[in-house]
């Protein structure tokens, strides 16, 4: 506390410098008084100089930060005359701008230019998505994966930031999931930002925010969207979809169906040595398969007028997998070594669901009320035979297993903004929700004969409000907020008299953030914020792998969330930041390993370490040259990971490096060129190894509508990930391959048109991305 006192002060000093300076806002009306919906304002200073630039929303237009002086407004709007207006400002003021209809017919205009697709403000960037090489790529997940800092997991179930944890995720600024990533048709993408330490507005979790904008840009009709996508890794994988829209007045529905035929690839190689009891073992296990997976989705809007509406999406996917696991192990038990080959036989499917209803209502002029209610369910049942042969002696079935987990959550949330002048802005909302899960397992032994049943309980609520205060004072802005969330979990096995666990705890989440212009190519940006990572749904579940004899993967019931408090400062001049931060986590999750001397076996699963520390400190740029915009971005880190139960090594700063470049060859001809890497990481408990990734694409548009690409991944075969460290008295080495080499070969087709898409959903469950 006494830390965010002292910061608190130390923010407030900077505010004492400022200088009166005023605003300058308008309203933009067609000769019928209807607002005009978009178009750009540009403002000159009486020497025509640009001073500065912003756009039409809804009718509206806002300029900060001015100082006394004439100016001139230019506004500029397809479909209407150009008009100009001067301005003498001397105070806050507030004007209405009329435009007339242009009535002339016009041809075809071609623009030609070259600009950057990434822009930076204040740290965080923005990425235009639209007519760049991006958007030649197959999906959403695959364009996320090339921007700065994004990690994707191998199997593509989550996203990570480098150095930050998992991210939150917005489209339109309304919070989505990792499914609804997947079903958005990468066409309805205008641009993504990555910002950094997002407001106490965007819940407790996410030391970083993901805002997907898409598209708006059509008529009243139809628009279908087609795509074939054939990608060639060490399997075939082959990508269907169809995404459409249909509108006509206030009515808007629209819809996906996509079809993923995938080809299953996972590999991994492990050395333990379980030091006090002589027992080391060597295996590689590799898992390969088919995976049908059927994505659809479906969505309502209805809008009442400008500003109310009522919304609802349902959302679907639905996979299946029937994957062997094969291991080849060597197990040496002091004096007697065993060579085993493992196979098990699975059947797994996967099934989510989420939907939601939406209702948002703008009370008064300067208010606005936003509720919401949704429901998701996720079932994962897996069937596992599983065969060992042991010295060359034959297969024979060891144990069957049957495991199933379900998890259902409802949750609701309430929104309510204030503006109370130009300067001044209060949000207060709160949120709830309920999970209920079940997991059964069913292990059946065959030698010695044996049999294991259990089904375990699981319950979460989440009761959340948060209080936000934003706004400008002179020229600094500001924003501060603090949000209270209390949880409770009780989970415990049916045949047990008392809770395995049993926790109820209320936390405060204050964050800060103040940015102080220096002129108009300088700033400095000073944040404080505390953040929760919560576990997964799935680690209530008591699911494990099957490796070989001596080696299981498993869930953890009994982990506890990651709490994180982070101080942080970003200077930017013109197109170059520089970000500061130091952060301190507490029970963060790592996997780690133990032996069970009773069933002779080592467990890896998920574990709460003592504490993470660290600082970064991130460089970035962008730049452009004739044909060639390129981003680039180089972060120094410095992390240590303590454990009682580990041997802690030196922690050593290591280097993290991007770079993305464009290349517009012709017109609608790009080629893409993507690397980026790690040094080698040694951060205390773990040492991990080196990387360096490179991609490329290539993409021609043809007839407007008709897109054909190439992408190339992982050119260098690179992406192996390497782990070392000792716990528990167990020294281990691990290794995971990723099926990343890959090229593959799309086809976007496009026809039909629609009105500008006004469809707006929320997903109201802050804690939807836990489930997996």
């Amino acid at each position: 506390m006494k830390r965010i006192i002292y910061f608190s002060f130390l923010l407030l000093s900077y505010i004492g410098y400022g200088q009166s300076e005023y605003s300058l806002s308008g309203t933009v009306l067609d000769q019928n008084n209807t607002p005009v919906e978009t178009g750009d304002v540009i403002l000159y200073d009486k020497n025509s100089n640009l001073v500065k630039y912003t756009f039409i929303k809804n009718g509206e237009f806002i300029f900060h930060k001015l100082k006394t002086n004439e100016y001139t407004l230019s506004i500029v709007a397809l479909g209407y005359t150009k008009k100009s207006k001067v301005v003498l400002l001397d105070s806050d003021k507030t004007i209405t701008i009329e435009l007339e209809e242009n009535t002339v017919a016009l041809d075809e205009v071609t623009v030609k230019t070259i600009k950057n697709n990434i822009i930076m403000r204040n740290g965080n960037l923005k990425i235009n998505v639209e007519n760049s090489v991006l958007e030649s790529l197959p999906s959403t997940v695959d364009i996320l994966s090339k921007l700065p800092g994004i990690q994707i997991s191998p199997n593509r179930e989550s996203i990570s930031v480098v150095g930050r944890g998992a991210p939150l995720i917005y489209i339109d600024n309304q919070k989505a999931d990792l499914d609804q990533l997947k079903s958005l048709s990468v066409e309805n993408i205008k641009d993504i930002e990555l910002i950094d330490n997002p407001s106490a507005k965007y819940e407790a979790e996410g030391r970083n925010l993901i805002l997907i904008t898409r598209k708006h840009n059509s008529v009243d009709g139809y628009k279908i969207r087609l795509s074939e996508i054939i990608s060639f890794k060490k399997r075939f994988n082959n990508y269907l979809g169809i995404h459409s829209n249909y509108k006509n007045n206030k009515l808007e529905l629209r819809g996906n169906f996509n079809y993923n035929q995938l080809g299953l690839w996972e590999g991994a190689s492990s050395r333990l040595n379980v030091l006090d009891q002589g027992i080391k073992s060597q295996y590689q296990v590799t898992a390969t398969g088919p995976r049908p997976q059927f994505i659809t989705g479906g969505g309502l809007f209805y809008q009442f007028n400008e500003n109310d509406y009522i919304s609802g999406q349902v959302n679907l996917r639905a996979q299946t997998d029937k994957f062997p696991i094969k291991t080849n192990t060597l197990l040496q038990d002091q004096f007697k070594e065993d060579h085993i080959i493992s196979e098990g036989q699975n059947d797994e499917n996967r099934n989510f669901l989420s939907s939601n209803i939406n209702f948002n209502k703008k009370i008064t002029r300067t208010s606005n009320l936003f509720f919401g209610l949704q429901y998701s369910n996720y079932i994962r049942h897996l069937k596992s035979h599983i065969f060992n042969n042991i010295n060359e002696t034959g297969f024979e079935l060891s144990q069957n297993r049957n495991q199933k987990y379900e998890i259902s959550v409802f949750a609701s949330k309430i929104d309510i903004d204030k503006n109370f002048n130009d300067h001044i802005k209060l949000e207060i909302g709160g949120s709830l929700s309920n999970a209920n899960g079940l997991a059964f397992s069913d292990f059946e032994f065959i030698n010695p004969v044996d049999r294991k049943v259990s089904k375990y309980d699981y319950r979460e609520s989440i009761y959340a409000s948060y209080i936000q205060l934003s706004g400008n004072l002179n020229k600094i802005e500001y924003s501060t907020g603090i949000r209270s969330e209390t949880n409770i979990i009780k989970g415990g096995f049916r045949n047990a008299s008392e809770l395995l666990v049993d926790r109820k705890q209320t936390r405060l989440f204050p964050k800060i953030r103040i940015n102080i212009p220096i002129d108009s190519t300088k700033s400095i940006a000073l944040n404080y914020g505390t953040i929760i990572n919560r576990p997964n749904y799935l680690n209530a579940s008591s699911i494990s792998t099957f490796i070989n004899p001596f080696v299981e993967f498993s869930r953890n019931v009994n982990l506890k969330s990651t709490t994180i408090e982070e101080i942080s400062t970003t200077l930017q001049y013109k197109k170059y930041t520089c970000n500061i931060s130091y952060y301190e986590e507490n029970d963060p999750v790592f996997y780690n390993v133990a032996y069970d001397s009773i069933e002779n076996r080592v467990i890896s699963s998920p574990q709460n370490f003592e504490k993470e520390s660290g600082y970064q400190i991130r460089f970035t740029n962008t730049a452009t040259y004739k044909f060639w915009n390129t981003t680039n971005s180089l972060t120094v880190i410095h992390n240590r990971i303590k454990n009682p139960t580990a041997v802690i090594k030196e922690s050593k700063p290591y280097l993290y490096y991007y770079s993305n470049n464009e290349f517009k060859l012709a017109s609608k001809t790009t080629l893409g060129l993507n690397f980026w890497g790690f040094t080698q990481r040694n951060q205390g408990v773990f040492k991990r190894n080196a990387l360096f990734i490179m991609s490329a694409s290539f993409s021609k548009t043809y007839f407007k509508n008709l897109q054909i690409a190439i992408n190339f991944n992982d050119i260098f075969k690179n992406m192996t990930y390497k782990d070392k460290y000792t716990s528990n008295n167990i020294d281990v080495q691990d290794t995971f391959y990723v099926d990343g080499n890959e090229i593959s070969f799309s086809i976007k087709y496009a026809f039909g048109k629609v009105k500008k898409l006004s469809f707006k959903n929320k997903d109201v469950d802050d804690n939807l991305d836990r489930i997996r």
